[in-house]
């Protein structure tokens, strides 16, 4: 078990990374990656990722690592955290992110499932198609009974993910919930930047401009000319539509930039509540007061 996390979470354009950045330069530490988005190394610019600069500069972790059409999920990042923090010991881990599901897992709180093959994911969607609802709700209270209690036979999305678990692994989610991730360190100091929402929305506001005028555009461009794979997470990228919109002559600069902000506004917001209601041990204090609180309690 190590001594210590800093775990750092919080809507986007709350300038998380930029507070560990700052805690990095007052303590032997290292920054790990908590943004689901920014694992990969296609679409950098638009996820708004570190440079590989920044990386260098901050021994930054867990950013661009993963190639499309490679997918990441939380048993896989956090699989590469516990590989990391073996090999740098002596340096306090600062985690940062707005993927509260991964900042959950260090804290002994998320099941870890074994990556599900796209092969498996692809047959259960066809099967779907021809069967429907009922038929898979069916064959859900016969491998899950206490799951299928647990949702609607109406909600698909959690449905499918309980049968594709189940033919992947042999085992049902009633049983993988049962085998939450071990707690890997000793104490956690977990806090969430909060933002007045007119200085946020500005913040916001801002980002999208930079990041349109940057090579974002050029980005999606180009992957959209690799061989897509409709169901990746990068594909419901915050802005990619937009852009490809965009890119498409649907809509012009200035639409698809009013539509970008306001998506990731309605990010902000889902992130917001999230980080309020599930986190019960995170403290939420803006930016100084949280600096101030890390380097007294560090």
């Amino acid at each position: 078990m190590y001594p210590l996390a800093i775990l750092i979470g919080g809507p986007t354009a709350a300038q998380k990374t930029r507070l560990a950045y700052e805690i990095q330069k007052k303590i032997p530490s290292i920054i790990i990656n908590a943004d689901s988005m920014q694992v990969y190394n296609d679409l950098a610019s638009l996820t708004n990722a570190p440079s590989n600069e920044e990386i260098r500069k901050y021994s930054c972790n867990l950013f661009k690592f993963i190639e499309y059409p490679e997918k990441c999920n939380v048993g896989l990042w956090f699989t590469n955290v516990l590989k990391i923090l073996s090999e740098v010991k002596e340096k306090t881990p600062i985690f940062v992110g707005g993927t509260g599901l991964y900042l959950e897992s260090l804290n002994g709180k998320i099941s870890a499932i074994p990556e599900i093959p796209e092969r498996v994911e692809t047959k259960i969607k066809k099967l779907h198609k021809k069967h429907g609802n009922s038929f898979f709700f069916r064959k859900l209270e016969q491998v899950d009974e206490i799951y299928s209690k647990k949702i609607s036979r109406n909600d698909t999305q959690r449905l499918l993910r309980a049968i594709t678990v189940k033919i992947a692994t042999g085992k049902n989610l009633t049983y993988w919930h049962g085998k939450v991730s071990k707690k890997v360190f000793k104490k956690i100091i977990y806090l969430t930047i909060s933002v007045d929402r007119g200085k946020l929305y500005k913040s916001i506001d801002d980002r999208c401009l930079k990041i349109m005028k940057s090579n974002a555009v050029d980005e999606v461009s180009s992957f959209l000319k690799k061989k897509k794979k409709i169901d990746h997470p990068l594909h419901k990228s915050i802005g990619f539509k937009v852009i490809e919109e965009y890119l498409m002559g649907i809509k012009t600069f200035k639409e698809s930039l009013d539509l970008f902000r306001q998506e990731t506004r309605r990010y902000a917001k889902r992130q917001i509540t999230w980080f309020r209601n599930r986190p019960k041990e995170a403290i939420e204090m803006n930016f100084s007061d949280a600096k101030k609180y890390l380097l007294k309690n560090i």
